[in-house]
């Protein structure tokens, strides 16, 4: 059941983009630049986060992986 999983998203060369994924319990939200991609998950998720890009390369850069919740 992995139709409509994929989510492209057009971007543009030389550009650095902000990426945040919150995961809270049966909800993921990826934001690009503040823009939120929602999904739901009925299966609990991975331990990993995977990153590719189609005809292109990736850099990543300044990645952490947080539990729990930043207190201000």
């Amino acid at each position: 059941m992995n139709i409509g999983l994929e989510r492209p998203i057009g971007l543009e060369v030389g550009h650095t983009y902000h990426i945040r994924l919150v995961v809270d319990d049966t909800i993921g939200t990826l934001y690009v630049d503040g823009v939120a991609l929602n999904v739901r998950m009925y299966e609990r998720p991975g331990e990993s986060l995977g990153v590719f890009a189609t005809d292109g390369t990736v850099e990543v850069r300044n990645a952490s992986i947080a539990r729990g919740l930043k207190r201000k």
